[in-house]
């Protein structure tokens, strides 16, 4: 029904399982990948970037999408560089999950890594209003307590970092 770059939506007609018939929408996409970088010294580094569907500016690790026939791991790699410009060292996988089962076949790929700054730099889209943004993790983590990172994989991410989860966890 539509495409775009980014992602399709489409409408099935289905049969539930008390017999009824409905519409049913669905957000299909290719998923993301998300990375939660730590450099040296114990910062998180983060992403502070638009949001078009919120009207403002959310604090969130640096992610993408992941192109077909793209590993998830080759995304993370890619986008922490351009939008951060860091790179990725000893990327481990934290874990893949849905990220609305009700509305989406989005899969989200959390990762994360030692980051190492690149004398390059950033360099994000020309669609992309970025601020890196570099706190310390406790400093981080009472942010997301306070509601202050609303970001569902963002939070994930550091939660799961925080607590030691076991690598490739998740959907494969």
């Amino acid at each position: 029904m539509y495409q775009s770059p980014w992602c399709a939506f489409r409408v099935d007609e289905v049969e539930i399982p008390g017999g009824s018939q409905i519409e049913y929408g669905v957000l299909e996409s290719g998923g993301f990948a998300a990375v939660v970088p730590v450099t040296g010294g114990g910062d998180v580094v983060l992403v502070r970037q638009w949001r078009q569907p919120l009207g403002s500016f959310t604090l969130e690790l640096p992610s993408g999408g992941v192109d077909a026939e793209e590993e998830p791991e080759r995304a993370a790699h890619r986008e922490l560089l351009e939008e951060t410009g860091y790179r990725a060292e000893g990327l481990e996988h934290l874990i893949s999950v849905h990220t609305s089962t009700g509305r989406s076949t989005e899969v989200c790929h959390l990762f994360r890594c030692a980051a190492v700054r690149d004398e390059r730099g950033p360099r994000p889209e020309p669609t992309e209003f970025i601020r890196v943004v570099e706190l310390p993790f406790g400093e981080v983590l009472q942010k997301v307590s306070e509601g202050e990172i609303t970001d569902a994989a963002t939070v994930l991410g550091l939660l799961w970092s925080t607590a030691g989860g076991a690598s490739g966890g998740g959907l494969h």
